[in-house]
């Protein structure tokens, strides 16, 4: 599913826009109702102080003419219903709805009073006031519907609604424009990395862009970075490659030529075993570049690690060397412990092999090779050790660059061996380190993995 910056931001703007409204809309008809309540409140007291001052004005109460009287008085509103009553201070009724129930008259002791009641069913709005009808104490009423409030009360949030339409509108306009405008520099960075040739890893100049996305620019570069690093190291690995191969097939060639050349049964016989030797040396070579660059890739890293045991890795390759090892009289042997690791038991193989290998070519006739395994807390440990002529300290850190090879150094390799193993080390989340035997002569090479278990 693809993000959108766009989307994203309409659409959580559509619902900050829409909370806003609806809290605005409901704060607006708060605020709308208190004044409309009041503003009607006081046209209601001053209706029931008219009443107070027709009553007052009257020769006599009687109550057929006082209801006629303020009939004339009260029922003359279109939308509302009006309803008011006089009771004496016992809550007789003396005139008007005998519907509209007195309150108390000790609640009247502050003055008027405004309240809430329902009369025929209806909502209505009562305003209640203690009065002195030619010296009697008496409670005068009126109330009315709400028609008049609620229509009002509409109008102000209809006009505050469409107020609030109006600015959403605008709002959402000038976001979508300052939107396209904000994004147009993440345009023109998109355009600029189009429009780069697959070999253009220049850095892109973070300045360009703006403050939010500079991070991710950055972090681009050093994609970008790491990315030059490896294709100029796979390039070089190329044409080490190519030159490694180039030497072997080249003798290869002169072999076949120059036992061509030659009629001796003898001669022949010896030049098909240099033959047989340079061939093996090339297969050699053309299997460690193999391994290099599976390692280097993670080949099928997901699919091909399995739960296994070095120790019974160390078992199965010290086996294989053993022929080697007794050819060129090297007391090779094993010191096995138990070593559980989640790894490719091709590469691991293949990373004994190198180490097995390095060790044999570089120990002299009559020398001692131990491979160990075994654990260290939460670390897998496969070392081998040698008694040969050692490495120096100062070349340790190279020896396990590609086709280094040091100054003086005996064997037919071609430099790979160490480079696969620490490929194959960082491949499986390890680590690999070489040092000198606490003898002082040698070397010793362990691997360090992540336990399992």
């Amino acid at each position: 599913m693809q993000v959108s910056i766009r989307r994203l931001l309409f659409r959580w703007l559509a619902l900050l826009l829409l909370l806003a409204v609806v809290a605005a809309t409901l704060l607006g008809h708060a605020l709308a109702l208190r004044p409309v309540t009041a503003a009607y409140d006081w046209v209601l007291v001053d209706t029931a102080l008219s009443l107070t001052r027709l009553i007052n004005s009257r020769p006599d109460v009687n109550p057929e003419a006082l209801s006629n009287s303020a009939d004339m008085l009260l029922r003359t509103d279109q939308f509302d219903r009006i309803y008011y009553s006089v009771h004496d201070s016992r809550g007789r009724l003396i005139a008007g709805d005998a519907q509209l129930r007195p309150p108390r008259m000790e609640s009247l002791e502050a003055g008027e009073l405004l309240y809430d009641a329902r009369v025929d069913g209806e909502q209505v709005r009562v305003a209640a006031m203690r009065v002195s009808l030619r010296g009697v104490d008496a409670i005068v009423q009126v109330a009315e519907t709400g028609v008049k409030r609620s229509e009002l009360t509409r109008q102000i949030v209809t006009g505050m609604i469409a107020i609030e339409v109006m600015l959403v509108v605008s709002v959402v306009i000038l976001v979508m424009f300052g939107v396209g405008k904000g994004l147009e520099p993440l345009d023109h960075l998109r355009a600029e990395i189009g429009a780069r040739s697959h070999r253009d890893l220049r850095p892109i100049d973070p300045e360009r862009a703006p403050v939010e996305v500079r991070p991710l620019v950055v972090a681009l570069n050093e994609l970008l970075a790491r990315l030059d690093r490896t294709l100029q190291s796979q390039q070089q690995f190329v044409a080490n490659a190519a030159h490694q191969l180039r030497t072997p097939l080249a003798g290869l060639r002169m072999q076949v030529e120059y036992g061509l050349s030659q009629t001796d049964p003898g001669e022949h016989l010896r030049v098909l075993r240099e033959l047989g030797l340079s061939t093996e040396r090339a297969v050699r070579l053309a299997n460690q570049l193999l391994t290099l660059a599976r390692a280097e890739a993670g080949f099928s890293q997901a699919d091909s690690m399995r739960p296994l045991d070095l120790r019974g890795v160390a078992e199965d390759v010290v086996e294989s060397w053993m022929p080697a090892a007794i050819r060129k009289k090297i007391d090779l042997g094993l010191s096995l412990e138990a070593a559980p690791v989640l790894g490719d038991v091709f590469l691991l193989r293949e990373l004994l092999s190198n180490l097995i290998d390095n060790a044999i070519a570089y120990t002299p006739s009559g020398g001692r090779v131990t491979v160990a395994t075994g654990c260290r807390g939460d670390v897998a440990v496969l070392r081998v050790e040698d008694d040969g002529v050692g490495i120096p300290e100062a070349l340790r850190p190279r020896v396990f660059d590609r086709f280094y090879r040091a100054d003086g150094a005996g064997g037919e390799g071609c430099g790979l061996g160490l480079a696969i193993v620490r490929e194959i080390a960082h491949l499986h989340g390890g680590s690999v380190d070489i040092a000198a035997p606490p003898a002082g002569r040698g070397t010793v090479v362990t691997l360090q993995l992540p336990r399992r278990g």
